[in-house]
């Protein structure tokens, strides 16, 4: 298993910043497992201050906890009632950063807990040197509990950073520029750090001994967060389920979890809520009524591609159906990731200037049985680049063929008068040199982007 701290600069220099200019009162929250600990002990090197990690012991023993911390910091005995009375005893210690983490478990323990704090922030640290963090990862009760206009703690935060999980190319940094392997490791662990730690070659036997075994960390996780984070997980995680197998429409996913079309709704916005599934519209439609669904999350679209339809078999040791089924499937699979990593790519390339114009935005384009991988716009000066992804190797000749088939669709999109271009993204291509107007890129220019990406 490999542990280390990387990248993350963005938010550290978020938090830094926040500290420089006095920040009283700042928020950090994430999904579970995303290194919200790792970043904030990062924060906190080298600088005084006392990191808390809130139980589900009760209000009466964290207070007792939290006794005990700041016993240690100040190197003298002594003992709380409150929260509150700690902090008017920690704003006589000078400048300290003091962190809250999982702080939703307070709330569950004492509904009062926000209130509480309000009074910590308002009252006792308005003229203090503290920078007080809360942070938690249940995002449902953090967003409702912390950052919703019904929180008294509403609009008092300085900051809200919510960490994310790393980006395709901020992998490099973790396992290196293999970009075959690291498109696997992304499809099967979405950049989380806690999942990424199980892996080190991302192999077909690494994956397999990772998911298909009952015993297996990930094996569990996530009907696990499902059940921390939501009152009827099964109904989500069927959701879920029909999505990952290709359910996209709204009737279609009503039809495999066996409810009305009109009850989903509310059951796809917490999903979407809590950054799993998202609703996509045609790029040059923006609001189209008629959207799909997909699984943004790369660990739960593969969780329950592969390994939720064979739960019973795979639980009672009988993994063999499921194995079978992922060794089939699992590079079709991979394409769907591709497409994620290739947006990101042309990101990069935009960023960096290596495109024939800047674009403003960027999706996926389909009507009918007609479908366009990826769009980039440049809304102000009407210019387009159609782009077509492939997770596979392709010939000089298929390449012309996938290009002209992609102009052909091009026209059916009604950027009439429009400036446009074309472009694939495959594995490897045998010619990336051919006509003008025509962009080819493969998993080789993905290192030269990579090299180029600031530091």
């Amino acid at each position: 298993m490999i542990r280390k701290f990387v990248n993350r600069r963005r938010e550290l220099e978020v938090l830094e910043e926040a500290w420089r200019e006095g920040s009283r009162f700042f928020v950090v929250y994430g999904r579970r497992r995303v290194g919200k600990t790792a970043l904030l002990r990062k924060f906190l090197e080298n600088k005084r201050g006392i990191y808390f990690l809130c139980s589900q012991r009760g209000y009466e023993k964290d207070v007792e906890r939290f006794s005990h911390e700041v016993s240690s910091f100040i190197d003298a005995p002594i003992q709380f009632k409150s929260f509150k009375d700690a902090f008017e005893f920690l704003k006589r210690q000078g400048k300290l950063i003091v962190i809250f983490d999982e702080f939703p478990y307070l709330i569950e323990a004492d509904k009062g807990a926000p209130s509480e704090f309000q009074e910590i922030v308002d009252i006792v640290l308005e003229d203090s040197e503290i920078m007080l963090v809360l942070c938690g990862s249940s995002i449902g009760m953090m967003e409702r509990e912390v950052l919703s206009y019904k929180s008294p703690l509403y609009g008092r935060a300085s900051g809200i950073l919510k960490v994310k999980p790393f980006r395709f190319f901020d992998m490099v940094e973790w396992f290196g520029e293999d970009f075959e392997k690291l498109v696997r490791l992304y499809g099967v662990t979405w950049g989380i750090p806690r999942y990424m730690e199980f892996f080190k070659t991302g192999d077909v036997e690494e994956i397999i001994n990772n998911f298909f075994d009952p015993s297996a960390f990930l094996f569990n996780e996530a009907r696990l967060l499902l059940m921390e984070e939501l009152r009827n997980p099964t109904r989500y995680m069927q959701i879920i389920e029909a999505i990952a197998m290709g359910k996209t429409r709204l009737n279609e996913i009503a039809q495999y979890v066996g409810m009305e079309a009109k009850d989903l709704s509310a059951y796809l916005k917490v999903l979407s809520d809590l950054g799993i599934v998202k609703r996509e519209v045609p790029i040059t439609e923006r609001k189209a009524k008629r959207g799909i669904y997909a699984i943004e999350d790369e660990y739960f679209r593969f969780y329950h591609r592969f390994v939720s339809p064979h739960y019973e078999e795979i639980d009672s040791l009988n993994p063999e159906p499921a194995i079978q089924d992922f060794l089939k499937n699992f590079n079709t699979y991979l394409g769907g990731t591709f497409e994620k990593v290739a947006k990101e790519f042309l990101i990069e390339l935009n960023k960096l200037g290596r495109l024939p114009f800047k674009f403003t935005d960027i999706g996926k384009w389909w009507h009918k049985k007609e479908e366009i991988d990826l769009v980039a716009l440049d809304r102000i000066k009407n210019r387009t680049l159609f782009v077509e992804v492939k997770w596979k190797d392709v010939s000089e000749k298929e390449s012309r063929r996938i290009l002209r088939k992609l102009e052909r669709k091009s026209k059916l999109v009604g950027l009439e008068n429009w400036e446009k271009y074309y472009g694939l993204i495959a594995k490897r291509i045998e010619n990336k040199k051919l006509e003008e107007i025509w962009f080819l890129w493969d998993l080789k220019d993905f290192e030269l982007v990579n090299a180029e990406r600031p530091s």
